[in-house]
């Protein structure tokens, strides 16, 4: 059995972890870096670790810190077991220890080293790094990325060792990741030379790939994400299949539990925003109603056009920050969807009849079609959902000579699908992935940046998803899915649920 090796990472602070190693690694504060080591005392590209002839030696970077052994600053020099570096001035210490222990043991070491990430709080963009860490330097793998849902697409969280036109530099390896995911089988291929079909693609000879693993990321049934790893050369020592998917499955459990309290929390805050915005909000817009009052009068008194004018700048400025101090109360509060049976096509119609002037001034036909159908609704919170996506159809025609806005549904099981789809200018990619963040907003002079925010948020209260396609030029279709009142829960009870259901799990 040949001898294994591992690299103890003490901080300043005393927290220490060990990432088993049997390649060259470069360790630096760059998140491409094998190893990242966050302190801002560590240099970007800071120390060089390999294995040359059955020895390590260890090669500093040029670090702006220096790395030491005891007093000697290390330019290059071969690296003892059990010896120890002390790295920027004692932002980390590392320490070569060999592992001669059977693989079951070194296995078991692998599981508990990473259940450390299960531990303590941590922010979901710190647990993914150091998640993928974990599993590059387990797997032995030079490169890799997590992707998790979002919007409706899966988005890469965190990569390392990828360009940044990461799609091409995998290629055709992208439509099997997403394979991965919805059909949650891994690929586990150490030895690419020995798959005949993955030898006859281009795109895995012209990055000359010899490793490739591709696991889900399962919880309690569901996928939540996937792990992409793979190398220009063959993993001579793999870790256990099965091990290896306990880690992943380690990861995954992380995941989720850090991101379900993350959303926890946010909704812990909105409440607590939502009861000073209360107070402050209702007392600006009374003052807010006495200004505009005070403000028709003198327009009623006068025949001044220059004061008209004024009157109109006035009272356009008071009913924009009516309207922002609506949007505010009402994002920041979390309700119960007061819900009731509707027939939708009535409902549907009734709301767009006082757009339809707008429309016709644009030229812009609003169809509403769709089968017989009713559904239950918060009529009064669903309305906002239904108007904010109007109103961004109608924003999006611009000069469109043919603008078309097609509102659809149809039932599916134990839920109702509603369709918004227009022939607009459509949303830049870039643009795309933000539109459900609360104060942004893209091409609107007067927009409060919380309409798809706000959008998103009753949705997620009736316990449904919302989903948004779109290419420029051509337009864009706004899914929402809504399940019926008995197959969703309360606002924050669903969340709360899985939490528990996590901690089990670990415990």
């Amino acid at each position: 059995m040949s001898e294994r090796f591992s690299i103890s990472i003490r901080d300043r602070h005393g927290f220490e972890r060990a990432i088993p190693v049997n390649r060259p690694l470069v360790l630096g504060r760059q998140s491409h870096s094998d190893i990242v080591l966050s302190d801002s005392m560590v240099s970007r590209n800071h120390l060089r670790i390999e294995p040359i002839n059955g020895e390590w030696w260890v090669e500093d970077l040029g670090s702006s810190h220096g790395t030491f052994q005891e007093e000697t600053r290390v330019q290059r020099m071969r690296w003892e077991v059990g010896s120890t570096l002390r790295l920027a001035d004692g932002a980390y210490f590392l320490t070569l220890k060999s592992e001669a222990a059977f693989s079951s043991e070194v296995n078991l070491q692998a599981i508990l080293q990473t259940a450390h990430l299960l531990t303590g709080e941590i922010e979901l963009d710190d647990l993914l790094e150091q998640a993928l860490e974990r599993l590059l330097a387990i797997s032995s793998t030079d490169r890799g990325f997590i992707m998790l849902p979002e919007g409706g697409n899966l988005e890469v969280k965190v990569q390392r060792n990828l360009g940044a036109n990461m799609e091409k530099d995998i290629h055709l390896s992208m439509s099997s990741v997403r394979r991965v995911y919805e059909q949650t089988e891994a690929i586990w291929i150490h030895n690419v030379s020995a798959d005949e079909g993955l030898m006859a693609q281009q795109s895995i000879l012209d990055l000359q790939l010899k490793t490739i693993l591709c696991i889900p990321l399962v919880v309690q049934g569901k996928c939540i994400g996937v792990v992409y790893l793979d190398s220009r050369r063959i993993v001579t020592e793999p870790v256990d299949r099965a091990t290896f998917e306990a880690i992943v499955s380690l990861c995954a459990i992380a995941i989720e539990r850090t991101r379900l309290s993350e959303e926890s929390l946010r909704n812990q805050v909105l409440a607590t925003v939502g009861q000073v915005a209360s107070s402050i909000v209702h007392d600006f817009k009374n003052a807010l109603f006495v200004v505009a009052g005070h403000t028709q009068m003198l327009g009623a008194q006068s025949a001044d056009p220059k004061v008209h004018h004024h009157v109109e700048q006035i009272l356009g400025a008071v009913e924009r920050l009516s309207q922002l101090s609506t949007d505010v109360l009402d994002y920041s509060k979390i309700r119960e969807p007061k819900r009731e049976t509707l027939d939708l096509g009535t409902y549907l119609n009734a709301l767009i009849e006082p757009l339809q002037p707008r429309a016709s001034e644009l030229g812009v036909e609003v169809k509403c079609e769709g089968p017989a159908c009713t559904t239950s609704l918060d009529k009064h919170r669903f309305a906002r959902v239904i108007e904010n996506l109007l109103v961004n159809s109608l924003d999006a025609m611009g000069d469109q000579t043919a603008g078309l806005i097609a509102i659809s549904w149809e039932r599916e099981y134990n839920g109702t699908r509603i369709t918004i789809d227009d022939n607009g200018k459509g949303i830049p990619k870039k643009v795309l992935k933000r539109i459900f963040e609360p104060f942004f907003s893209h091409g609107k002079t007067k927009g409060t940046g919380l309409g798809m925010a706000t959008v998103k948020k009753i949705v997620e209260e009736h316990g449904g998803t919302v989903e948004v396609t779109s290419e420029e030029g051509t337009g864009t279709k706004v899914t929402v899915l809504v399940p019926d009142q008995g197959n969703q829960k309360g606002v924050g009870e669903d969340t709360t649920d899985r939490i528990k259901a996590l901690n089990a799990q670990v415990s």
